[in-house]
């Protein structure tokens, strides 16, 4: 996967952690512990910059996904998604990931559909290695476009299994930017 192309955003990120960066360097030769004062300085830009890089992609590369559509094949228990992607950003987008959410609306035991009867995400977690224990939840993420300059549009598919004992499933399709 390639990376986004950096915006001016991501420049003047570069050009406000060097700075600092000199500054902090020149604080660190005026005290007694140098090296103290520099690694802290440093480390301390370096967290900066990482949570404000992240923050920087997730507000500049924006894609939506729309036009979902879903047809069902029961003979090989598969469920296929269809929708566009589309960058709604001003700035171009390297790849686009697309996260599906299958959930079992009702998944009750023994005939209940109660919300107390469902097993939690909790249940889920301890319950993975029991081959008896079903899943109420499935997630698949997967590559849906390659390279989307800004207001460009792109269809995709999803193919995914269909667990057999889902009574009745909703979906939930989101589509994210990678960097």
């Amino acid at each position: 996967m390639s990376m986004s192309p950096l915006t001016i955003w991501h420049y003047l990120l570069i050009a406000v952690l060097i700075l600092l960066l000199l500054i902090g360097f020149l604080v660190s030769l005026r005290t007694n512990s140098k090296f103290s004062v520099f690694t802290t300085i440093s480390l301390t830009l370096m967290l900066i910059g990482f949570f404000t890089w992240r923050s920087i992609n997730e507000n500049v590369y924006i894609v939506e996904v729309s036009q979902l559509d879903q047809e069902r094949f029961y003979q090989s228990e598969q469920i296929v998604l269809k929708g566009i992607v589309r960058n709604v950003g001003n700035y171009p987008v390297a790849n686009v990931i697309a996260t599906v959410k299958l959930i079992n609306s009702h998944g009750g035991v023994g005939g209940k559909q109660s919300l107390f009867t469902q097993p939690s995400v909790f249940a889920q977690i301890y319950e993975g290695d029991n081959p008896n224990f079903k899943r109420q939840t499935v997630e698949k993420e997967e590559l849906v476009a390659d390279y989307l300059n800004p207001g460009k549009a792109k269809p995709f598919t999803i193919i995914m299994k269909y667990p057999s004992y889902f009574k009745h499933a909703t979906f939930d399709v989101t589509a994210k930017a990678a960097y």
